[in-house]
């Protein structure tokens, strides 16, 4: 499965871009229950349809980036190594749990449901789901030590009714928006990314799979 695509300037060298592409990721994936936590994982593992259990069990996956050097097209294999899935649910003694996968990693994804943000908008910051990530946010800045970047990945776009009106690239900017409180309590504006899909189809988990792995290059 392709999970990113990297074009390569004139500035770095071929050999030396093939080796950071090389290296492990060390990624945590943290979301409330029911996110998308699982489905994503089988995604990259191309096993979107297999069953969703409640169990994350850590692992290594193999994802394939396409290296443009303007000379040739490379593949290369890059390993993304996932600690323990956590169900990131705002409870302290969760959230305490999971301080060591969040210390180890050089990635953090994030999942957020979509929905939530679409019915926060009518109220912003006022519900509990918008307390949560509030909350998550500032754990996730105290625990961070090696972080490299930080994803927020928006899923069931395809249950949030602006998404379809406004496309892509319009909805993006309007959830950057709303979650800018959250990007600016992490402190890290610059290695914060937003990204958003569906997991509904095996097309689109795919495609978000890939632009989440994009945002990591």
């Amino acid at each position: 499965m392709i999970v990113g695509a990297v074009v390569l300037s004139g500035v770095v060298g071929t050999a030396l871009t093939v080796r950071q592409l090389k290296r492990p990721a060390k990624i945590i994936l943290l979301g409330e229950g029911m996110s998308g936590k699982t489905t994503l994982l089988n995604t990259w593992q191309g096993k979107w349809d297999e069953p969703v259990h409640r169990t994350h069990p850590a692992g290594e996956f193999i994802g394939r980036i396409r290296l443009d050097t303007g000379k040739k097209v490379l593949w290369i294999d890059k390993p993304l190594k996932f600690r323990n899935v956590k169900d990131f649910s705002g409870m302290d003694e969760i959230l305490d749990a999971s301080r060591d996968g969040v210390e180890a990693a050089q990635y953090i994804l994030y999942l957020i449901k979509a929905p939530q943000l679409e019915t926060d908008e009518e109220n912003p910051g006022a519900s509990e789901a918008y307390e949560r990530l509030i909350a998550d946010a500032a754990r996730i800045k105290r625990y961070s030590t090696k972080i490299k970047k930080v994803i927020l990945v928006i899923t069931f776009t395809d249950k949030d009714s602006r998404y379809e009106l406004l496309g892509h690239a319009a909805y993006l900017t309007r959830v950057r928006g709303q979650l800018s409180d959250l990007i600016s309590l992490l402190s890290m504006r610059n290695k914060t990314k937003v990204v958003a899909g569906s997991l509904a189809t095996r097309e689109s988990a795919d495609l978000l799979a890939g632009e989440v792995v994009q945002a990591m290059l």
